[in-house]
Parts: C-alpha cells; sequence; structure tokens
C-alpha cells in the first residue's frame, strides 16, 4: 500500500519512505512504487518537484526515486531498490529463490531499467524528437538541453537506441510467452519493471494519468510514436493486467 504524505511526515516516520516526481509516471520511480505495492510492504511517499530544496536535501541526490529504509542509508538506484524491496518482502515473493532464476530476472530487469535499457533509451528518444523539431515533440527545449548534457545525448546514438529498445521488447515477450506473469501465478519485480516502464512505450490518454501536465505528455508521445507498434500484445497484456489488478488505474503520480 503507497500512502502519499508530506515531507515532515516521512521523515519522522520509520519503514519504508519513497521520494518520487509529481510530474511525469517516471519509470523508474513507478517501478519502485510498484514493487513495494505488489510485495504488500507498506510505504510512504513523498512528492518532489524540481525546485524543493528541502526534499533535495533529505534525499542526498539529485535523481528521484530515492527509497528510505528505517536509519539505513537511502537508496536511488534500481538494483538497490530491488535488493531491498525483496529482503522486506521475504524469499521467493519478488525474485525467483533459485540462482540462476534470479540471476536471470535481475539481468533481465538492467536491460530495461540499467544504462542503455528500456528506459534510458526511450529517454533519448524523447531528447531526439524535441531537437529535430524544436520542441513541438519530445520535451520542452530546455528540458531537453538539460537532460542531454546530463544522460549524454548525441544524434548518432539513436538509431542503435531505438534498436535496443524494439530488441529488448522482443526479448521479453520472447522470455513471457503464454504465461500470466514473469514470477509464475502472481507477479514479482520483472513484472513490476515492464509494466511500469511500457509506459514511455505506449500512448497515454488524459485520463489514463490525469495529473500528466500536456508538455511532458507530449514528451512521453514522442517515445510512443517510435516504440508502440513494436510492443507485443503480450506484453500490453501483462501491463493491463498489473494496473488493473495491482497497481491501480489510472496512473497516479
Amino acid at each position: 500500500m503507497i500512502t502519499y504524505v508530506d515531507l515532515e511526515t516521512a521523515k519522522a516516520a520509520k519503514g519504508v519512505r519513497i521520494v518520487a516526481t509529481n510530474a511525469v509516471p517516471s519509470p523508474w520511480g513507478e517501478a519502485a512504487k510498484a514493487l513495494f505495492a505488489i510485495a504488500n510492504v507498506p510505504a510512504l511517499c513523498v512528492r518532489s518537484t524540481r525546485g524543493d530544496a528541502a526534499v533535495r536535501e533529505w534525499m542526498q541526490t539529485h535523481n528521484v526515486p530515492v527509497v528510505f529504509h528505517d536509519a539505513e542509508p537511502p537508496r536511488s538506484v534500481w538494483s538497490q531498490i530491488v535488493a531491498l524491496a525483496s529482503r522486506l518482502a521475504g524469499p521467493g515473493v519478488l525474485l525467483p529463490v533459485d540462482l540462476e532464476r534470479r540471476v536471470e530476472t535481475i539481468g533481465l530487469i538492467h536491460e530495461i531499467a540499467g544504462e542503455d535499457g528500456l528506459g534510458w533509451n526511450a529517454r533519448l528518444m524523447m531528447i531526439h524528437a524535441s531537437f529535430i523539431s524544436d520542441g513541438k515533440r519530445g520535451f520542452p527545449l530546455p528540458v531537453a538541453q538539460y537532460l542531454a548534457a546530463k544522460y549524454g545525448y548525441a544524434p548518432e546514438l539513436i538509431e542503435a537506441a531505438t534498436a535496443k529498445a524494439i530488441a529488448v521488447l522482443a526479448a521479453l515477450a520472447g522470455r513471457l510467452g503464454q504465461a500470466a506473469y514473469f514470477h509464475g501465478d502472481r507477479p514479482g519485480a520483472l513484472d513490476a519493471y515492464v509494466a511500469t516502464f511500457l509506459t514511455p512505450a505506449t500512448h497515454l490518454a488524459p485520463e489514463d494519468c490525469p495529473n500528466l501536465a500536456p508538455a511532458l505528455r507530449t514528451a512521453f508521445a514522442a517515445a510512443a510514436d517510435e516504440l508502440s507498434t513494436h510492443v507485443p500484445a503480450s506484453l500490453l497484456a501483462l501491463r493491463r493486467r498489473m494496473f488493473e489488478h495491482h497497481l491501480g488505474w489510472p496512473i497516479e503520480i
């Protein structure tokens, strides 16, 4: 269960606290929330804005999501967050107990959430769309310029980035096959990451994420324009199943 609270409430609390952006359904942040939701681990969530100095000071980093647990150091890397959620959920709930299957699962999540993964390359596509359209598509130009410097955008990277994203989608569909979930008869960490990282690859209607600002809806649409026809039907069905039965719909940010 995810409960949205203010900063002071979160700082005073124990247990799991998540800082996530309130601007977009960032796949990294939505996946973090999804992990604790499907593991039935209660979590408090603080909405962050770029100019919120108090939240930034608590986070000790410039990126979201950040996950706190009790007095442990904050976690901001997807692998750290998965490890924490898996530990709190208990053996076999989010990650397979079997070592070989666990290694495969974590490797696939890396292809989704890691550098040069599905989410990373979708973001490069959004940046690229902004530059080649003078901000009419993709991010607003100032946002695109900031992100381009931060994530190493260059026009010559986009062809390979698109091909890599499409290849990851195909590999995930091959791994899922005809199963309802990657994790078996119930969702696990890989299901959470696939469902949330497909958001930029699918066109979001206003009712799908009501609080998403129109300018940033345009940014997500730029990635969906390139990827939506390459998302296999089995992955779309998994995403729908996850949000309808486990994560809640519409997407709340």
